[in-house]
């Protein structure tokens, strides 16, 4: 996979990888989970991408480090899986599941909240898709990994509108 850091690279990739997805229907989702041996049980990878099925296409969205982004056509892994057992859960995820059938509106890129002693740091680590339902869902970065939200009512703060 390919990141991008700067927030002008970011709206240049969001564009390029939208654009023919606006009015399409967002169909399908699939979160990968680990097999935690010393727990007996599942525990959710959101270090792998999270691949979002609109129509006839599949996009592979992670974020890395503080704020790097990639979003790449088809099912694309960041690194190899390295005999880990993995799941993917394609169904269940209630917040994910409430938004199926919508259709993308638009895209924008906000920023995240960071500090350095007592500095803000201005970062851009929200992917919103817009959805026309009026519901929006967010794709950040979590530390290092993917952070999922649904925001019903759309998203409240300022964002730079890509698509």
């Amino acid at each position: 996979m390919n990141y991008v850091t700067t927030v002008d690279e970011k709206i240049e990739l969001i564009r390029e990888r939208f654009k023919p997805l606006i009015g399409a229907e967002f169909l399908g989702y699939e979160l990968a989970q680990m097999w935690c041996s010393d727990e007996k049980e599942w525990s959710n990878w959101m270090d792998i991408p999270l691949f979002l099925s609109f129509d006839e296409s599949t996009l592979s969205i992670s974020w890395e480090k503080f704020d790097d982004l990639s979003i790449e056509n088809g099912r694309v892994l960041p690194f190899s899986l390295g005999g880990s057992t993995v799941r993917w859960l394609c169904e269940g995820v209630g917040l994910l599941d409430s938004i199926l059938g919508q259709k993308i509106l638009g895209v924008s890129l906000a920023k995240g909240q960071m500090t350095l002693g007592n500095a803000d740091v201005e970062i851009w680590t929200r992917l919103l898709i817009e959805l026309n339902s009026g519901a929006t869902l967010e794709i950040f970065n979590a530390l290092d990994e993917n952070g999922i939200e649904v925001h019903a009512n759309g998203f409240k703060q300022t964002a730079r509108k890509c698509i």
